[in-house]
């Protein structure tokens, strides 16, 4: 699975909202790490991965993703924020 926000549209996007600097650079940290994680786990880069270095990473990324579902929640406004461009959902 590939995961990719696009973390400087949301750093742009965020510059204009009411949730707190603080915690948008936590937000955008927390976006950052799932990217870089996600980036490791791909299968081009599991072959080189050592044993047990897998889920150590498959747990960080569901560490991170529950944080992020965290912020989420405080902050429903960061859900529609880190959304792509072209997104046609509700």
């Amino acid at each position: 699975m590939m995961y990719f926000t696009d973390v400087e549209r949301t750093r742009a996007r965020l510059v204009d909202s009411a949730i707190p600097a603080k915690d948008g650079m936590a937000y955008l940290q927390i976006l950052s790490n799932l990217n870089a994680l996600s980036l490791l786990l791909a299968p081009l880069n599991a072959d080189e991965l050592e044993d047990g270095e897998t889920e150590r990473l498959e747990k960080m990324f569901r560490d991170h993703l529950a944080r992020r579902t965290l912020f989420e929640v405080q902050y429903p406004e960061l859900v529609v924020l880190s959304r792509p461009d072209d997104w046609t959902g509700n």
